[in-house]
Order: structure tokens, then C-alpha cells, then sequence
């Protein structure tokens, strides 16, 4: 009799093989690995022999309960932060303004490009996971295996999700082609630190009850850029669905002291993004224990909504 593990281990790895189509509207030409992070001229300024280290789900067949399903893990440059989002052609069209190894990065049209990959690498991770969770719910051979409620409800929520990034979706491609200005962004630069991140999180809290059919639109996008000379950091919000604590996040990332980023940081990766990685070399440097208290907090804030909370512990301090 096969395992269950087995089983959920083969759906998960059909999953991933799975084609998908291109998420511009009307286009059924299917999704490329788009890099949220350009290869040349970022990711390139702290990879080590072509590779770094990122945030993997461990193999679903070497699962153990006693340990984390989340690991630290090598990965080629070339499958660095990359998600199936756009066909080859609008990959490579719509993003031409930050492919350009002498693009402004810190121009507000970078900071929307960048804000709208972040947007739909989101709804790829969802689209991807309402799959896997739909086929385990509907194997017959994991009857009265697994208690399929709990993946109903992931589902359900992956699906919200899915409603209220397209909303944000449809509103970045209005203000990319218009450029009226509906969104604030700042620019902030420190001393480079060897790592990455380009991502959207929700800024409202787990105690925020939406009504039915209501939208939960309030969102912070955040990309660290690792520059040839210094680390670049764009954070903001649209206009329309930004609150108070909202602006005050994005205000709350200026002139930081070197350790003062550190912590900052480790609160962020801890809290509320996956979507980050770091050059080998640093990674070396850092201590196994912290390595592992990242691991463990952020097993218990997978779930958590809202501005990060802050870090009791510098995950990038070295020795």
C-alpha cells in the first residue's frame, strides 16, 4: 500500500510540472520562470560560482514531522526568485525598462514594474497552491488519510487572495500605462548588504474582518535591490488604500544605522515575505542557531498579516 506521504509527495511534484498560462489578460501562450529580480546588474553583484541561497520547501518525499518543511537551499541564479507568471514575449516586453543593466532603478516607473511582477508572482504562488491543495482534497487514495477541512479552508483563502491581488493587478496596469501618480514610493540607500527581496504583503492585521465580497487592498510593495556599490530600497503603497501605519512603515525605513537595517530586515523576512534571498558567502558567515530561529519564527508567523513586527534577534548579525 503506498504512504500517504508518497502520495502527497507525487501530486505535489505533478503540480510543479504543470504548464500555465501567461497572466496578461487574453493571452493563452504559456508562463515562463520570470525572474522578479533581474539576473545581470543585481543578482549577479552577489552570487557566488552562479548561485545563492534562498527559502525552499523541503522535498515532499523526504518530509519529517520532527523537522521544519522549510529549508535554506542553493539554487543557480538563473531559478532565482522566478515563479511561472508571463509568456517569453510580454516577460521580456513589459519589463524591458529594468532589464537594461543601466536602467534607473530608482524611477518610478521601475518601482511599478517591479510592484507588478511582485503582484503576480503572487497569485502564480496562489494559483499554484488552490491546485495542490484541490488535488489532495479530491484523492480518493488519501480518504481518511488526512483531515482534508483544514486544506478546504487553504483553499479558501488562497482564493480571496487571488481576488484581492487581481484588484491590485488591474490597478498597476492602469497607473503603468497612464502615470497618474496613484502611488508614493521612497527611495531609500545604505552600505550594501548581500541580499535580496521583491515582494507585496498585506498591511492590514489578522483582526481585520471583512465583510463579504470586500476587498483587502491595503498593501505595502518592498523591493532590495543589491547594487554594485550600495544596497537600493524601494517601499510604498497606492495612494487610495494606504492608512496611517501603512505610511508610517514605509517612512519607518529611513536613515537606519547599519545594525538598526539588520533587525529591520530580519522583522521583515520574518514576518511577512518569502521572496528574499542572500549571497552564499554571507550565509557562511551566519551562526547555525540563527539560521534555525529564523526557521522556527517563521513556522509561526506563516500566517501573520499586517506591518512586520519587530525581530528580538538580528538574523544578519556575523561574527
Amino acid at each position: 500500500m503506498t504512504k500517504p506521504q508518497n502520495i502527497i509527495a507525487q501530486i505535489d511534484k505533478n503540480v510543479k510540472k504543470k504548464q500555465w498560462e501567461c497572466l496578461v489578460d487574453d493571452c493563452s501562450e504559456t508562463a515562463i520562470n520570470s525572474h522578479l529580480i533581474q539576473q545581470n546588474g543585481i543578482l549577479s553583484n552577489i552570487s557566488i560560482k552562479g548561485h545563492l541561497v534562498e527559502l525552499k520547501m523541503v522535498d515532499a518525499y523526504k518530509w519529517d514531522k520532527k523537522k521544519s518543511p522549510i529549508e535554506f537551499r542553493s539554487v543557480g541564479i538563473s531559478q532565482a526568485l522566478t515563479h511561472k507568471v508571463f509568456c517569453n514575449t510580454h516577460d521580456t516586453n513589459i519589463f524591458k525598462p529594468i532589464e537594461n543593466t543601466k536602467a534607473n532603478f530608482e524611477s518610478y516607473e521601475s518601482f511599478l514594474l517591479f510592484s507588478y511582477r511582485a503582484i503576480c508572482a503572487e497569485i502564480s504562488k496562489k494559483r499554484l497552491a488552490i491546485e495542490k491543495y484541490t488535488r489532495l482534497i479530491n484523492a480518493n487514495t488519501l480518504i481518511g488519510k488526512i483531515d482534508k477541512e483544514p486544506l478546504k479552508l487553504v483553499v479558501k483563502g488562497n482564493e480571496l487572495g487571488i481576488k484581492d491581488l487581481n484588484a491590485l493587478k488591474k490597478e498597476l496596469e492602469n497607473e503603468i500605462k497612464s502615470n497618474s501618480k496613484m502611488f508614493t514610493y521612497f527611495i531609500y540607500k545604505y552600505p550594501k548588504i548581500p541580499v535580496y527581496a521583491s515582494a507585496v504583503f498585506s498591511a492590514t492585521d489578522l483582526d481585520f474582518q471583512r465583510e463579504d465580497g470586500a476587498l483587502d487592498l491595503e498593501n505595502i510593495y518592498i523591493h532590495i535591490l543589491p547594487l554594485t556599490e550600495e544596497t537600493l530600497i524601494l517601499v510604498g503603497y497606492h495612494n487610495k488604500y494606504a492608512s496611517k501605519d501603512t505610511q508610517k512603515y514605509c517612512h519607518s525605513w529611513e536613515k537606519l544605522s547599519d545594525k538598526e537595517l539588520e533587525f529591520k530586515l530580519t522583522g521583515l523576512f520574518v514576518s511577512n515575505i518569502e521572496n528574499w534571498g542572500i549571497s552564499p558567502d554571507y550565509f557562511e558567515k551566519i551562526q547555525v542557531k540563527k539560521k534555525e530561529k529564523y526557521i522556527e519564527l517563521l513556522r509561526k508567523n506563516i500566517s501573520y498579516y499586517g506591518v512586520s513586527q519587530e525581530a528580538d534577534f538580528n538574523f544578519f548579525e556575523v561574527k
